[in-house]
């Protein structure tokens, strides 16, 4: 009989002590226990290290410096040693079964080099309907155009093969968001990849996440989707309109927020050079062209637009995060 492969579990927490414990429990609960569990410090300010240290042996604390979730992560990887490696964020929790069903199907499928599952985000004791495959519209087609359709990879789902990272490469730290993706796209145009379709994964909903300025994340999209919507329109060339398409969309809307918070903020130039781009991008958005004549037309017509509720949500409200 094979022996088991070695799992190690990267935990990146910044602040994170309310949450911190529950998350490494759900680990230890699991029926294939990990060989490493890290947990990387990210500059917390609160009681994160010392929960993690309340572990002994069985957690190592590293600290980072402050650099967000990609450095986290590398540095969690640089530290240890296992044969696959899975990510966790501390706020989150793994039902018990998460790692010996994914273990498993890499063992089955030696080819594969990560695997990942469906989630199902909470709030308190209350579990949402629909699972993140549900949202995302994923019907399970792993491939890359996947990836740049559906988004539909949640970092804490899935298990990876440390010779895939080693050949493929790290997290990109500088990006601001959306590191996560940008490795899994790289990925997935090198090697094969696999979805469970159960959400072994509980996303956990609170008020550190629920709101907050999508504005810097949307700039990451566009950044990270534009670096692969040609390579995967190669890929898959029978795809290269919906995924061009797909990238408009994307660049519209980070374009048009930019623009209507430059305009809300005072400065109209700016808010032109956005808008004028957003109508590029997608040239039949009416409300473009509304918030386009804002700019000319002065605060009056601001006012009107306001009215009108053609603003939207100016890019805040709930998200999946990933960072």
């Amino acid at each position: 009989m094979a022996p088991e492969p070695s799992i190690a579990v990267v935990v990146p927490a910044r602040n994170a002590a309310a949450f911190l414990a529950q998350a490494l429990d759900s680990v230890f609960a699991q029926d294939m226990l990990p060989s490493e569990v890290v947990v990387v410090d990210d500059g917390s300010t609160d009681g994160t290290r010392r929960i993690a240290e309340e572990y002994g042996g069985g957690v190592r604390c590293i600290a980072a410096d402050g650099r967000g979730p990609a450095r986290s992560r590398n540095l969690g990887i640089a530290a240890t040693r296992a044969d696959l490696i899975a990510f966790l964020d501390a706020d989150d929790l793994w039902v018990p079964e998460k790692t010996s069903r994914q273990a498993a199907l890499l063992a089955a499928h030696p080819d594969l080099a990560l695997v990942f599952s469906d989630a199902r985000t909470f709030r308190g004791g209350r579990q949402s309907e629909r699972t993140f495959f549900e949202e995302r519209r994923f019907a399970g087609t792993c491939t890359a155009s996947a990836i740049f359709l559906y988004d539909m990879i949640a970092t804490p789902t899935l298990i990876v093969r440390r010779d895939a990272l080693t050949s493929c490469g790290a997290f990109d730290e500088t990006l601001s968001a959306a590191s996560d993706a940008d490795l899994w796209f790289r990925i997935a145009l090198n090697h094969r990849f696999a979805a469970i379709a159960e959400p072994l994964v509980l996303r956990r909903i609170h008020a550190g996440n629920v709101t907050r300025d999508a504005r810097p994340r949307l700039g990451a999209i566009v950044e990270v989707w534009g670096r692969y919507v040609g390579p995967v329109s190669e890929r898959e060339p029978h795809l290269r309109a919906r995924l061009r398409a797909d990238f408009a969309e994307k660049r519209w809307r980070h374009l048009f927020i930019e623009g209507v918070v430059a305009l809300h903020e005072g400065r109209t130039p700016e808010a032109r050079r956005h808008l004028m781009n957003a109508i590029l991008a997608r040239p039949g958005r009416a409300r473009t062209y509304a918030f386009m004549g804002a700019t000319f037309l002065g605060e009056r017509a601001l006012k009107k637009i306001r009215m009108a509720g053609m603003g939207g949500s100016l890019g805040r409200g709930s998200m999946w995060r990933s960072p």
